[in-house]
């Protein structure tokens, strides 16, 4: 995102998302321009979580963005006042009739996550219907907020933005679909999912602020070692459903930006961009023109 299934959390929930580049030359930036012809869209890699002292964001975000007539999101993620969508996020990352977590944990694994939970002043009794997914989510919100970097994304900060704007906003799969990929994330093994997890969580600031700096400096070296280098050897399965089959599947949405004759914006998570299987290779290898944009540039 360490090589324990920890780092793909942040991929997955915030992040999905570095070390600092001692600098000669231009600074990058997590922004590229994608051309093929006279035909151009703008590709830029999110973190999910901002700390508010990372804004204003670098001005190559901010520069794409006014160029842009879309922008494209990965899904609507629903707004925290649409009980509506927020009910069925918790109905589909909840177990059903009487199933619990703890039910899937040794007792070794139950009496560790209690303890976890009882520094947040939380009980297991309280979120025992929560599916792992959704208790790493809470485990790791709770652990950067306490860490004080906790922040809304970079996606949505432009979504509203876009919303100010009038600027037309479109999707790469829907809400629905996210969900059920989620649910299935540490489905296969609950006990050393959470087992992982705990045994991470002293982990999580630093991991955060070196994929943080990463992505700051549009190193995507960085990003793979950080974070798809350690899931693919020790999750195989996630990697493929969170990062490559969505980015083929992506792919296909990408290349109809270019046969319209407006602009693009589109906001993907970080790692989406990193790595073998990234979106920027995958369109280089269809024969399009990938530039990193340096600072200042357009």
């Amino acid at each position: 995102m360490m090589k324990t299934l920890t780092r793909h959390l942040l991929i997955s929930s915030i992040a999905a998302t570095g070390l600092l580049i001692s600098g000669f030359g231009a600074a990058k930036s997590a922004v590229w321009k994608v051309s093929k012809g006279d035909e151009f869209i703008y590709v830029a890699g999110s973190i999910h979580v901002l700390p508010p002292k990372e804004l204003p964001l670098p001005d190559e975000f901010n520069q794409a963005y006014k160029q842009a007539d879309i922008l494209v999101l990965e899904t609507d993620v629903p707004a925290p006042s649409d009980s509506s969508a927020q009910l069925t996020m918790l109905k589909t990352l909840s177990y059903q009739a009487g199933e619990t977590l703890s039910s899937k944990l040794s007792a070794k694994v139950k009496q560790q996550l209690e303890e976890q939970l009882t520094q947040y002043d939380m009980k297991l009794s309280e979120l025992d219907s929560f599916r792992p997914f959704m208790l790493s989510v809470l485990i790791m919100s709770l652990e950067l907020q306490k860490q004080q970097l906790m922040g809304e994304g970079v996606d949505s900060y432009f979504a509203k933005l876009a919303k100010r704007d009038k600027k037309e906003v479109a999707y790469l799969e829907t809400v629905a679909f996210q969900l059920d990929l989620f649910k299935q994330i540490g489905s296969q093994d609950e006990n050393a999912f959470i087992e992982s997890l705990l045994t991470q969580i002293s982990s999580y600031q630093a991991l955060y602020i070196a994929m943080l700096n990463a992505w700051k400096n549009g190193d995507m070296q960085a990003i793979d070692e950080l974070t798809l280098m350690p899931l693919q050897e020790h999750d195989p399965n996630t990697y493929q459903m969170l990062i490559k089959q969505r980015n083929l599947t992506w792919l296909g949405h990408i290349e109809n930006y270019f046969t319209n004759s407006q602009k693009e914006l589109l906001l993907v998570g970080t790692a989406h961009l990193a790595g073998e299987d990234s979106l920027l290779g995958l369109l280089k290898n269809k024969g399009y023109v990938i530039k990193q944009l340096n600072t200042g540039e357009k």
